[in-house]
């Protein structure tokens, strides 16, 4: 093509992989737009495409500028759907690639699509395994993952015990709600009798690990199975989890683990990991308060000292801003419950849902709880009163 291009012809990557460090070699930095597709596409018949999800295109460069010539691009995607434009593409880029990680050669050796993987106890241990790996490579990447959908932590994807397990099964399965009827496109390669992209989705991850030293054994496993697949060795089939398990290690609690016995499943995806509740904390922070609470005594100052303030309003400025702080407060809850509700799903206001939200309260500041009873009409959730969260031992030296 490249005979055929005007010198200032940009290169758009609407592929799954990262290629634009490829396009790049080739024209140039300047001319190279890198992209990510949110929404998926199946093939159904010849010349007749589905398109199975919703999503938007996230465009940029690669040295993060934001030109003329992007804007005119995001104008020609537009035509289909929202496109943003981001300074950190290869943050994005990376996210997508390992999401196609996990989705597409899992597809192809199963053989089914996202939501039968996910509610598969056996599959679905070998997903989360193969998320925690990709999660945990990306640290050795001078990259900075952008979040999956542009709302969810890639860290809730790491795994260090069985709760953070029965959450990253949970997560699992929240996607698969949005995005189930998915069809692996290296499913659908096969099925037409072609080559997969083995090679340049989990096969560009390998070749990067092997550069950098790190093992990837479940990514190398599930490389090899999809290519025993493509010469006819295998045929894509559930009953490839078992000969996946031999090859790569789960541990037995996952295994054993019964997502479908466990009556309080669903309150595992409000179990956030270390990184976020530290995120959480710091954003929450007592310090922030005090220093709030200062701001505005201080800025009531005038009005509380002057003459109309001491014969209408009658109170000092301390008093007026706890009066402002604690509707601040109040907003601040409010706020909280929806944006859980809304990125949760939570559609009832019943106590049930009322419960998820301060359980993921609870959780951002590491406080043990328990249920002791659940229904629409009356939950009961009891706080441990054992002295060894540091919240609570502020939380007592305050009340004292």
């Amino acid at each position: 093509m490249l005979p055929h291009l005007k010198k200032n012809a940009p290169v758009v990557s609407l592929q799954n992989s990262i290629n634009e460090e490829l396009i790049a070699e080739k024209i140039g930095v300047d001319r190279t737009i890198g992209a990510v597709i949110g929404w998926g596409a199946t093939n159904v018949a010849p010349g007749h495409l589905k398109q199975t999800t919703e999503g938007n295109f996230v465009i940029g460069r690669l040295d993060g500028e934001i030109t003329p010539q992007l804007k005119e691009v995001k104008k020609m995607l537009e035509s289909h759907t929202k496109v943003e434009i981001t300074r950190n593409i290869m943050g994005h880029l990376w996210t997508k690639l390992i999401i196609n990680c996990i989705t597409a050669p899992l597809g192809a050796i199963f053989g089914v699509e996202l939501k039968n993987m996910v509610t598969n106890k056996k599959t679905v241990a070998i997903m989360a395994a193969l998320a925690d790996e990709l999660i945990r490579f990306s640290e050795y990447l001078d990259v900075e993952l952008e979040n999956f959908e542009n709302m969810l932590n890639v860290d809730f994807f790491k795994i260090e015990n069985l709760e953070d397990y029965k959450r990253v099964v949970m997560v699992l399965q929240m996607v698969a709600k949005q995005r189930g009827d998915l069809k692996s496109t290296m499913l659908q390669d096969l099925e037409k009798g072609r080559k997969t992209e083995i090679d340049y989705i989990n096969g560009y991850v390998e070749k990067k690990a092997k550069k950098l030293g790190v093992a990837t054994p479940v990514n190398s496993a599930v490389i090899n199975m999809v290519k025993e697949i493509e010469v006819g060795k295998r045929k894509p089939s559930l009953k490839n989890a078992d000969d996946l398990y031999k090859r790569v290690r789960i541990p037995k609690a996952w295994r054993d683990y019964d997502f479908e016995k466990d009556k309080y499943a669903e309150f595992a995806i409000f179990n956030l990991p270390l990184s976020v509740k530290h995120e959480q904390t710091i954003m929450t922070a007592g310090v922030y308060l005090i220093g709030l609470t200062a701001a505005f005594a201080q800025a009531f100052s005038k009005l509380a000292n002057s003459f109309i303030g001491k014969i209408f309003v009658r109170k000092n400025e301390w008093g007026i801003a706890n009066l402002v702080l604690s509707k601040f407060l109040e907003n601040m809850g409010e706020k909280f419950a929806e944006l859980v509700a809304s990125n949760y799903g939570l559609k009832e206001r019943d106590s049930v849902d009322m419960t998820k939200i301060l359980i993921l309260y609870f959780n951002n500041f590491n406080m043990r709880f328990s249920i002791k009873k659940l229904s629409p009409r009356e939950s009961k959730l009891v706080v441990s009163k054992e002295a060894n969260c540091p919240y609570a031992e502020a939380a007592k030296k305050s009340w004292s």
